[in-house]
């Protein structure tokens, strides 16, 4: 290996050394003011029925919370520095009338009690996580209308291409009738003309 060639090769771990540190001194780690015991990791994402179904089996103390309240009116994961014996991720559910956040979380107990969790916080929503729940299920809402409303414009416009072929075969037809109504009156007139025809011929005779 050559000189110029080491010092190249050493620039490039250095250089992808420093964008790996910068990529891991992104990830969001965050001590919450009203939790301070715990780190979070990363941003939360929403989850929906069939991935907070899944969690209700697998945790038991929020299957009971459910059962007891309902559904909520959204739901999320949010990740966690582990610490044993949890798991590392929490659920969070948000009842929006009732200012409701309550978070649960799975714990590793026993292979005795594999689907075992337990509600680990319950309080009121800030303002903050409420102004973000609520811009999330106005874009939920409104998902279904644009998309209704995206229907609706092509089945009018199917119906309006319809209702044109239509007008263009019922005008084709009335060509038609008048077309053959027209001939037939020519035919007339040339059987007319034929048998004038016929009949001075016959008195000339």
């Amino acid at each position: 290996m050559t000189r110029t060639r080491g010092v190249g090769v050493v620039a490039a771990v250095a250089l992808i050394a420093a964008i790996s540190g910068t990529a891991f001194g992104d990830v969001r780690r965050v001590r919450p003011a009203r939790r301070p015991y715990i780190t979070e990791v990363g941003q939360p994402y929403a989850i929906y029925a069939g991935a907070l179904d899944q969690e209700i089996r697998r945790i038991s103390d929020l299957r009971t919370y459910v059962n007891r309240y309902g559904y909520p009116d959204y739901a999320e994961i949010q990740e966690v520095v582990p610490d044993w014996p949890w798991q590392p991720y929490e659920v969070r559910l948000y009842y929006l009338d009732r200012d409701v956040e309550a978070a649960f979380g799975a714990v590793n107990l026993s292979p005795a009690a594999p689907n075992f969790g337990v509600m680990k916080s319950h309080g009121t929503i800030t303002r903050e996580k409420r102004r973000e729940v609520e811009t999330v299920l106005r874009s939920r809402a409104q998902a279904p209308s644009a998309r209704l409303a995206a229907s609706t414009d092509r089945m009018e416009a199917l119906v309006s291409r319809v209702e044109a072929a239509t007008e263009r075969a019922v005008q084709a037809a009335d060509r038609a009738v008048a077309d053959s109504e027209a001939a037939s009156r020519a035919a007339e007139r040339t059987v007319a003309t034929v048998q004038k025809m016929e009949r001075r011929g016959h008195h000339r005779r």
